[in-house]
């Protein structure tokens, strides 16, 4: 009989024991999962500081451009203008611009000799218009292997007014160009227009394309 009550002590203290073994066991490794979990979930890292500042924000831009344009019957003439435009958004901006260019003679007055169908002043040519712009594939121009500028390549169309022989004409425009970015406040900008409008100057109504190409550099303000 007391070796039957042995039997069960012993019984129960080896279940005893165990549990306390396993216990023990399962705290050591949770506690090295915990120590793994958070070597994995929270590294030791230099967090950079960003400053909002340093991002630009300017909407507004003023620019000159010279170019050629070429009034049709006209020949080509040089032209300069100047050009104000307001961004709405990062692909649409809003455009005015002014011009002048003063008018060769048409290939009837150099083979007429003497007949001059405008005056001097009447040749003094000038246009404004108010146009839309959206900006499209942008990228980049590399100079070189160490430098690089931001390019974009943009759409623009507007209407306006032409005065030409001492009359103005409603004139609407059209066009694409480029704009590059040598820093974040300065733009070279190359641009191609066609000017539409009317005239009855030789006794009959026409429509005349004017093309137009011109280089400027604008700053952003």
């Amino acid at each position: 009989m007391a070796t039957r009550h042995n039997c069960i002590f012993l019984g129960r203290a080896f279940l005893g024991l165990s549990l306390v073994a396993s216990t023990a066991f399962s705290t050591t490794a949770f506690a090295q999962d915990q120590d793994v979990l958070e070597d994995i979930i929270t590294p030791d890292l230099e967090r950079r500081e960003i400053k909002e500042s340093d991002l630009d924000t300017e909407d507004f831009e003023i620019g000159i451009y010279a170019g050629i344009i070429n009034i049709e019957d006209f020949g080509s003439n040089d032209v300069v203008g100047i050009r104000l435009a307001y961004h709405v958004s990062e692909d649409i901006f809003l455009e005015t611009s002014f011009a002048e260019t003063t008018l060769g003679e048409t290939s009837f007055e150099r083979l007429s000799g003497d007949i001059q169908l405008l005056s001097d002043d009447q040749r003094d040519v000038t246009y404004y218009n108010l146009s839309v712009g959206y900006n499209f594939l942008p990228g980049e121009v590399f100079l070189g292997s160490k430098i690089a500028l931001n390019t974009n390549f943009y759409i623009i169309a507007g209407i306006g007014t032409t005065e030409f022989a001492d009359e103005e004409q409603f004139t609407y425009n059209f066009g694409a160009g480029i704009n590059i970015f040598p820093t974040d406040w300065l733009s070279i900008r190359l641009d191609f227009r066609d000017h539409v409008f009317e005239h009855d100057l030789f006794g009959e109504t026409v429509t005349t394309n004017n093309l137009e190409a011109n280089l400027g550099f604008n700053i952003y303000f």
